[in-house]
C-alpha cells in the first residue's frame, strides 16, 4: 500500500505543469551533470597516479638489476630507465587524450667495501586532460607527481673458493640429444701435379682451408664445457678485480691423474682453459676426484690466501660435484668401495663448511643416489635430463654461489 502511494506521488509531480518542477530541473540536472563529470576526473586521476607510480617502480627495479648484471653502464642506465617506462605508460598515451608524462632517472653509485650498490630513482610528472566540465571552474587538467627508487648491489665482498670436480669417461662422448653448433674444420677443392712415368697430371683433392660452423648433435662433453663457461663468466662479473672469488677443477675418469688437477686460482678463465682441454674417455671412479678437492678446501690455505688479498679470515668454500654414470670399475665390489669412500670425503667437505652443489646429468639411479648424498640437502641437488637442464643448473649455481640482490626501497 505504501509503495502505490509513493507511486502515485512520483506520478503526480512529473505531471505537474507549473513552474516547481522546471525550477527543480534546472538545478538538479546540471548538478547531476557535474557531479559525474568530477567523479570521473577523481578516478581518472587516481588510476594515472597508479599507472605512473608501477612505471616508476618497474622502470628503477629493472634498471638497478641490469647495473648490478653489469649488462649496462652507468652511462647507459638513464636511457634504459627513460625507455623502460616509457613502454610501460605507451597504451596509456594512446588510449587517454591528452595523457603525457615526463621521466628522469636518477643513477647514484654507492661505494660498500668491494662493492657497488646502485641506487635508481625515476620521477616523473604525469598530466591528463579533465572533462569539460571542470573547464567551468578553471581547471583544464591535472598533474600527479611519483617517484620510485631501487637498489642494487653484487655482493661480492663475500670470498669465496671453489672447486669443480667433472666427470670426463667415456660416456660424456655419448649424444646428448641437443643440437647447437660445432665448429669443424673447412675443406676446399685444390688442384695438384703428380707425375706418372715422368708425365704430369693434374688431380682434385680437398685439403683443409680453416673451420667452419655447422649445426650438429653435441655430446655430453661438449654441453659440460659451455655450461663451465659459462658458470666461470658469472663469477668474472661479480669479481671483475679478481680480488674475492678463486676457483680450481679436477677431473676424473677410472682415475685421477696430476694431470687431471687444477689448483685454485685467481684467474677464472684457467678453470675454463682446463675443460675445454677435457677429452671423453675410460671408465669412472670418484673418489680421488672428491678426496683431492676436499684436502684443498680444508687445509686452511684458502684462508690464508684470501687474507693476504682481500682481508676475509672465512671465505666461503663450495664443491660442484658433476657425473652422468655411476662409479664403474669392473669390479662391483670396488664400485661398491668407490661409492662409500666418495660419499666419506663429501661428509668430510660438509664437516669443514664446504657447501657442496651435485649435478646429475643424464645419469643412472646409482649415480643419481650418490650425487644426493653428497649434495648439501636437497636445494642443492640437481638432476639434469637434458643439455638445457645442465646449463641451467649450473648457472643457477652461480648465482647462489654469488648472492645476486636487487630491492625496491622506496
Amino acid at each position: 500500500m505504501v509503495i502505490r502511494r509513493l507511486a502515485h506521488s512520483v506520478r503526480t509531480f512529473m505531471t505537474k505543469e507549473d513552474g516547481n518542477f522546471a525550477m527543480f530541473a534546472a538545478v538538479l540536472i546540471p548538478l547531476t551533470f557535474a557531479v559525474g563529470s568530477f567523479a570521473v576526473d577523481f578516478a581518472s586521476t587516481i588510476s594515472m597516479k597508479t599507472r605512473l607510480q608501477n612505471a616508476a617502480d618497474g622502470a628503477a627495479l629493472a634498471t638497478a638489476s641490469q647495473l648490478a648484471q653489469k649488462t649496462i653502464t652507468k652511462e647507459q642506465a638513464e636511457q634504459y630507465a627513460i625507455d623502460f617506462f616509457n613502454g610501460m605508460i605507451d597504451g596509456d598515451s594512446r588510449a587517454y587524450s591528452g595523457f603525457s608524462a615526463s621521466p628522469q632517472a636518477i643513477i647514484t653509485p654507492i661505494a660498500n667495501g668491494g662493492s657497488t650498490i646502485w641506487k635508481v630513482e625515476v620521477k616523473t610528472s604525469g598530466r591528463q586532460l579533465l572533462t569539460p566540465m571542470a573547464h567551468l571552474v578553471g581547471q583544464k587538467d591535472i598533474t600527479v607527481n611519483v617517484s620510485g627508487t631501487s637498489e642494487s648491489s653484487v655482493e661480492a665482498t663475500t670470498p669465496l673458493s671453489m672447486y669443480l670436480v667433472l666427470d670426463h669417461s667415456g660416456s660424456m662422448s655419448w649424444d646428448s640429444g641437443q643440437i647447437g653448433p660445432v665448429e669443424v674444420t673447412k675443406y676446399c677443392t685444390e688442384y695438384q701435379t703428380r707425375y706418372w712415368f715422368g708425365f704430369p697430371y693434374r688431380v682434385e683433392v680437398k685439403v683443409p682451408c680453416g673451420t667452419t660452423t655447422e649445426e650438429r648433435s653435441l655430446d655430453k662433453m661438449t654441453v659440460l664445457k659451455t655450461a663451465v663457461r659459462d658458470r666461470v663468466d658469472h663469477i668474472k662479473e661479480a669479481d671483475p678485480e679478481n680480488k674475492y672469488s678463486r676457483m680450481g677443477a679436477v677431473a676424473y675418469n677410472s682415475d685421477t691423474t696430476p694431470y687431471d688437477k687444477l689448483l685454485a686460482d685467481w684467474d677464472k678463465t684457467r678453470v675454463s682453459t682446463f675443460t675445454n682441454n677435457l677429452s671423453a674417455t675410460g671408465g669412472t671412479n670418484s673418489q680421488y676426484a672428491m678426496k683431492w678437492a676436499s684436502e684443498q678446501l680444508k687445509t686452511g690455505v684458502e684462508e690464508l690466501i684470501h687474507k693476504a688479498y682481500n682481508g676475509s679470515n672465512e671465505p666461503v668454500k663450495f664443491i660442484v660435484f658433476m657425473t652422468d654414470g655411476e662409479n664403474d670399475t669392473g669390479n662391483d665390489a670396488d664400485d661398491d668401495y668407490a661409492d662409500m669412500k666418495t660419499k666419506k670425503y663429501c661428509s668430510d667437505a660438509k664437516a669443514n663448511k664446504v657447501t657442496i652443489f651435485s649435478v646429475a646429468f643424464q645419469a643412472p639411479k646409482r649415480g643419481r643416489d650418490l650425487l644426493e648424498a653428497c649434495a648439501s640437502g636437497s636445494s642443492h641437488y640437481y638432476d639434469a635430463k637434458s643439455a638445457d637442464e645442465l646449463i641451467k643448473a649450473f648457472k643457477e649455481i652461480g648465482e647462489k654461489a654469488t648472492s645476486l640482490s636487487t630491492r625496491l626501497t622506496s
